[in-house]
Formats: structure tokens, sequence, C-alpha cells
């Protein structure tokens, strides 16, 4: 293991950040996203330093006990989100060096990683310069201490540079894993997007209950984790700080950068390195599957077929649907009251009911052609029609998607309490929707087709346009608007003129009469585009 060259790590670093640059540029997300960042971060900037400035002389006649808590609160804070974005993009984007057959071979690996964590702090820093420059510029001003900017300024970017090591470590200890772990292999779609889920519900607990951050503030000031604060308290004249533990977390913070450097050295030696295990995915074409026992005789083979390459496929590769989970991310706060009232909300079977439904919808029809990718030549010339192809992508989302919203409103339902009437409503407004979602997508991917590959983790595949997002949502959202209108206003209790059983069951039918007409039309739509298309 040799010391980096300065040279070849800039030109890897000046290469990441001019691609990183480049691909903003080149597409309608990268723009929005540059002009989102163009104006959130200055504004973002002149709130905290507007906080800091106006907030300067509480600073000095503050209670030591409640600097000591924004101390640690900004520490810790700041660590701990760079530490989730770094991990979240090392595994996802950044673990592997693009190209990295000819990259590792025509340079040394020391130095490709250098390169590799030097753009990823650049991109940090990007965004990061102008909140943490104000926050310190902020508080020498209003507290009339510059020595205070200074350390506070120095610390933060000193957190966040650790924050950088710690976050690429993790994320190639997580890669490392997967490439030893033939089963974290075969589920780290499944794991990723419930560690994902998990760390929102948790986020969005505590961040909604002042109880909560409160008690982990307190407990984290009689910690060593209080002990980067105190290097900024000892700028703070009014209040008595530690100097043995500021000094000890200076040492720390500093003297773990090139510790952090030389774990993701030993890390990244073995992660790019290694032959990742590959999952065996037995094939006979004998095999009678348990879809095959249930839909023969009910559904053309041919149907079928297509369902069962759309689930094969979902199995083998999960990254290529993982995004129809995001409609479930929407359940966080229903399940922020869960954890911190203890108590089931009345709303929560339907919201989990209809996230079901958006789920089912979008996982395997909301790009039909481009979601065939490379076979699509096949598929298109195959004996099969359009109306054909688009029933078996119904029927792979559909299926599925009614054992899972049955068994989450009937649950929840249960658990939350609710009377039989709104369970019922609940229910047969979530499995409507779960039925005709996916007829509705195909004819939305349908009108926004995708076919360029996107990066999802270290891999390349196609993934739906945000426009077909946008407007699947939409469109669900009109069709189920009814019978989630009248649930909401049942079971919140809201005086109604009318008989409540009437109530819902109108809402239900016409969620039902839309969802035929969106359905049926979108079915019909996508079918005959498909059966009509030719490449050119």
């Amino acid at each position: 293991m040799s010391r980096p060259n300065p040279r070849r790590a800039w030109l890897v670093a000046r290469t990441e950040f001019r691609r990183t640059w480049r691909s903003l540029r080149g597409s309608t997300r990268g723009i929005i996203l540059l002009l989102g960042a163009g104006l959130m971060v200055p504004l973002y900037g002149l709130a905290i330093g507007g906080m800091a400035l106006f907030g300067g002389s509480a600073v000095v006649t503050a209670d030591p006990a409640t600097l000591r808590l924004a101390a640690t609160g900004v520490v810790g804070g700041l660590l701990a989100l760079v530490t989730f974005i770094v991990l979240q993009r090392t595994i996802k984007v950044n673990g592997n060096p693009d190209a990295a057959d000819g990259l590792l071979t025509t340079a040394p690996y020391e130095d490709i990683l250098a390169g590799l964590l030097a753009a990823e702090a650049a991109r940090l820093f990007a965004v990061l310069a102008v909140p943490l420059l104000a926050l310190a510029v902020g508080l020498a001003v209003g507290t009339g201490l510059p020595v205070l900017g200074v350390v506070v300024f120095a610390t933060t970017v000193v957190v966040a540079t650790a924050g950088v090591l710690l976050g690429y470590a993790g994320g190639l200890g997580a890669k490392l894993v997967a490439a030893r772990s033939e089963f974290v292999a075969r589920h780290r779609a499944g794991i990723g997007a419930g560690s994902s889920l998990l760390f929102v519900v948790v986020w969005v607990a505590a961040s909604g209950a002042s109880g909560v951050q409160l008690a982990l503030l307190r407990a984290a000031t009689q910690s060593p984790l209080s002990w980067p604060g105190e290097l900024l308290l000892l700028a703070v004249p009014t209040v008595a700080a530690d100097p043995l533990a500021a000094a000890v977390a200076a040492v720390v913070l500093v003297g773990g950068l090139p510790l952090g450097g030389l774990v993701c050295l030993w890390l990244a030696d073995r992660v790019w390195y290694v032959d990742p295990v590959q999952p065996d995915h037995d094939f006979s074409a004998d095999e009678r599957t348990l879809s095959d026992r249930l839909l023969q005789g009910w559904v053309s083979t041919a149907t079928r077929v297509v369902a069962q390459k759309s689930w094969l496929r979902a199995k083998r590769a999960p990254f290529t649907v993982q995004f129809a989970i995001t409609p479930f991310f929407f359940l966080a706060f229903q399940l922020q009251t869960v954890l911190l009232e203890r108590t089931v909300p009345p709303t929560i079977p339907l919201f989990a009911g209809l996230a079901s439904a958006a789920a089912a919808g979008a996982a395997f029809t909301l790009n039909p052609l481009g979601g065939e990718e490379r076979v699509l030549p096949l598929t298109l010339t195959a004996n099969v029609s359009g109306r054909t192809f688009v029933s078996g992508l119904v029927l792979a989302g559909a299926l599925p998607g009614v054992v899972l919203t049955t068994l989450l409103v009937v649950g929840l339902g249960l658990a939350a309490g609710i009377g039989p009437g709104p369970l019922v409503a609940a229910l047969a407004t979530s499995l409507v929707a779960t039925v005709g979602a996916p007829a509705i997508a195909t004819a939305t991917g349908m009108v926004f087709p995708k076919f360029e590959r996107s990066s999802v983790g270290d891999r390349e595949v196609v993934v739906p346009s945000g426009l077909a997002f946008g407007l699947y949502f939409l469109l669900l959202g009109v069709v189920v608007a009814p019978g989630a209108g009248t649930f909401g206003l049942v079971v919140s209790g809201f005086g109604l003129p009318f008989a409540t059983q009437i109530v819902l069951t109108g809402g239900v039918l016409i969620t039902l009469v839309l969802t035929a007409v969106g359905a049926g039309s979108g079915f019909l739509y996508a079918a005959n585009r498909i059966g009509s298309y030719r490449l050119e």
C-alpha cells in the first residue's frame, strides 16, 4: 500500500467532477437539480446566517447547559447527515470507479480512491460551503467574537470531511458484504429499500417530537459524543468548557482523517478486486410454478408467460423494480403517529392500501416498452399481440398487489379498530385501485416512454420517466379521490347529512366507475400502441 500520487489523484478527481457537471447539464432532471440548488442553497445560507446573527447575543448570555446541547446538536447532526448521504451515494453510485476494468489496470488503486474521495468532498462542499460560512460569519458578528466564527467554520469543515470518510468506508463495507454473502447479494435491493424506509421513519419520528430530540441530545452531552462540541465552547468566554475533552476531540477528529483514509484503502482493495458471488438461478423448463397451478385454465398461456417473465426478472434483478416502493415512503408521517402515540390512526389502513396499489401499478407497467431493454426487438416480433402483452404486465402487478393490499388493509384496519363499514370501504377502494392501477400505468408509460439507461447502484438500467410517474400518480389520485374522500370524512367523525353506509358505498361506486373508465381506456390505448409499434 503506497501513498497516492497527487497528480494522478487530481486527474481522477477532476474527471469525476467534470462527469458530474456534464451529467447534470445534460438532462432535464439535472437542470432541475442545479436550479433548485442554485435557489435553495443561498436561501438556506441566508436563513442560517440570519439566525446566527440575531441569535448571537443570546449565545453570550445563554445557560451553559443550553449551549452545550446546541453545540452537540450542530456537530452531531452535521456528522450524521454527511455520513448518511455519502453512505447512500457510495452504495448506489460512487462505490466503484467508472470504467473500472481499464482504470484499475492503468493506475494504482490508491490514486483512484484518493481522486474519488476528493471529488466526493468537492461535491459536498459545493453545497455546504455557503451555509457553513454563513453560520460562522453570523455567529462572529452576532456575538462579537471573531474567534468563535473561525472555530465554528474550522470545526464544521473537519467534521464534514470526517463524515465523507466515514460514509465512504461504510458504503464500501456494505458493498464488500454484498460481494461476499450470497444472501445479501440476492436480497440487497430489499435490504436497501427497507433500511432507507426505516431511516425515513426514524427521522420523521425524531424530527416530529421535540421531546425525543431533547432526550437524545441530553444523553449525548453525557457521553464522549459531546466532546467535539467543547471545541466550539472554548471560544465562548462565558462558558467553562472542558479543555481536555476539546483536546481529545481535536486529536480524534484530525487524527481520524488519515485513519479513515487507510480504512477506505483497505476496503477498496477488497471490494474492487474481488469476484462477487453470483446467486444461483436454476431454471427448469418442465417445472410447474405456483402461478401455473393457480392460473392455468383461467389465463391464457401467453399472458401467463409474460407475467412470469416479469416476476422472474424482478426476482433475479430486484434493482429493476425498486422504484416501485416509492409510494410507501408517504406512510412515514402516519407511522410517526404509531411510534410516538402508540396508537394506529384510523386513516392508515386506506393509506397503506393505496400505497400498495400505486406500487403494484408502477412495478411492471409504467414503462412497458422501455422495460424490455435489450430484448425489445424479440418482444415486438414474437407471436404475442399487444393486448396479450399488456394483459401479462397488468397481471404481474395486480396479482401480488391484491394479496399485499388485502393483508395491509385488513391487518391495519383491525389494529386501528375501525368499524366493519369503513373497513370494507377502505378494502374495496384499495382493491379497485390495485386492479386498475397497472392498466392506468401502461397508458402513461406509453405517453412518456423512456429507453435511455440510468445508473441504479453500480448498474445501468432503464427506469420509467419522471413525467410518466407524475401523470400516473395524478390519474390514480383522481380515480381514488371519491372513495378515499368519503372514507376520510367518516373515520374523522365529520357530520354527514346522509347515512354513513350510503356515503361510503357511493364513494366506492364512483371510484369503481372512474377506475373502470380509466383502466379500460388506458389498457386499450397501450395495447393498440404496442401492437402497432415499430422500431426505427
